[in-house]
Order: structure tokens, then sequence, then C-alpha cells
């Protein structure tokens, strides 16, 4: 008799994984299919800028970011440097510093796994993710998401092989609908973020943008992204801490 409900444990634990697996799977599947048309797009564009298929794979998996890989074509085109185009993927990359401090505790122990997870977290991740979310299904979020974004931008390099070049003139502005999108959702979430949040919302955003200003003025267009960034967290931090 006693040895039943030891059995009974044991049973029911891989089920209870895999039910956590699904659940998971499921609640971020909408978000990887929404990121997916993005990512090829990237794809498209980085054909049209004569990137192979292992560049545009190496972007997607080392830099894992919309609007970071999108700033680097351009760069791309203009001849910049490697060292260039790195430091303006991680000034970008940047804003995910703060959010990323409040997921700690939904990351593996172990240095290598905890640093691959917190690579993988973007917007969208962060948006599924729950603080009740286990490390296995924050694992399968972010995993999802990653991968989706990963292999839709090969998906569309490969797909603009088998597109007309006429229809992938200078003249038509590919990259135009990504950055329309971008600036919603930023416009969006500020408004979200300000609205009844801070105690005082307009003049703290007016004091980043006059820091961002500075820092602008002061290190130049390339770098200064990443004081700007870390300085515009600290302040709406703050804030929040004392509403």
């Amino acid at each position: 008799m006693r040895d039943s409900p030891s059995l009974d444990i044991v049973v029911d634990r891989p089920l209870g994984k895999a039910s956590s697996i699904r659940r998971a799977f499921l609640r971020v599947l909408p978000s990887a299919f929404a990121i997916a048309p993005v990512s090829m797009l990237f794809g498209v564009l980085a054909y049209r800028a004569d990137w192979s298929l292992l560049e545009v794979l190496a972007a997607g998996f080392l830099g894992f970011t919309g609007s970071g890989q999108f700033a680097l074509l351009p760069l791309s085109e203009t001849d910049a440097s490697f060292l260039t185009m790195l430091l303006i993927c991680a000034s970008i990359n940047s804003r995910y510093f703060p959010i990323a401090f409040t997921t700690v505790k939904r990351l593996p122990k172990t240095v290598f796994a905890r640093t691959f997870v917190s690579h993988m977290l973007g917007d969208e991740a962060y948006a599924t993710e729950r603080s009740s979310d286990t490390v296995l299904e924050t694992l399968v979020i972010r995993s999802t998401i990653f991968v989706f974004w990963v292999v839709s931008g090969v998906i569309g390099a490969l797909i603009a092989q088998a597109i007309p070049s006429a229809w992938l003139s200078n003249g038509i502005h590919l990259g135009f609908p990504a950055s329309v999108v971008l600036v919603y959702l930023s416009v969006t979430q500020i408004k979200m973020q300000v609205s009844g949040v801070y105690l005082r919302p307009l003049v703290m955003l007016a004091a980043c943008l006059v820091l961002a200003v500075a820092c602008y003025e002061w290190l130049g267009p390339t770098y200064f992204w990443i004081p700007s960034v870390l300085i515009t967290a600290i302040i709406l931090d703050k804030g929040k801490k004392h509403e």
C-alpha cells in the first residue's frame, strides 16, 4: 500500500511536464506567427543587399532583434566596419537590460543556459511570459519565438531569390511597413507605460528626451544609444518606485 502513492507521483510528473510545455507553446504560438512576416521581410531586404543565406541566418541567430537587424541593412550597404555594426546592434539591444532583470527568477541556474535563454528574450516573449512561469515554460516561450524568427528570415531570403528583380528595385522601399509598425508599437507602449503609472509623466519624459539629446550631441549618433537607454531606464524606474 505504501508504494502506490509514490508510483502515482512518478506517473503524474511526466504528464504534468508535457501539459506545461503544451500550454506554454499554445500561448506563445500567435505571437510567433505574428513576427514571422517581419522576419521574412528582413530576409528579402537582406537578399536585395547581397547578403548570403549564412549571413541572414547569423544575423537572426546572433542579433535576434527586428530593429537592430533592419538598422544593419543600410550600414552594410555603406561598407561600415563589422565593429561599427556590432556596436549599433548591441546598443539597440541594450534596451532589454532593464526588463531582463525582472525575469531572473525564471531563468536556468547554470551560466551558459542562463546566458542563452537571456539572449532569446524579445518584446513578444516578455509580453507573453508570466511571473508565475517555470523555467521550462520560459524556455518554451522564448525558444519558440526565437526559432520562428531565425527560420522566417532565411525563408524570406529564399523567397527573394524567386522574386523578379524588377520587384526589388531601389525605388521600392520594402522596409517602410516595418518602420511604420515599429513606430506605432513604440508610441502605443509609451502611452501604456505613462498613463496612470508615473506621478509626473510629462516632466519625466521631457527629462529623458533632454538627456538623450545631450548624449547625442556629446557622443555622436553612433555611441549615444547605450547611455541614453540606461539613463532613461533609471529615470523611469525611479519614477515608478516613487509613485
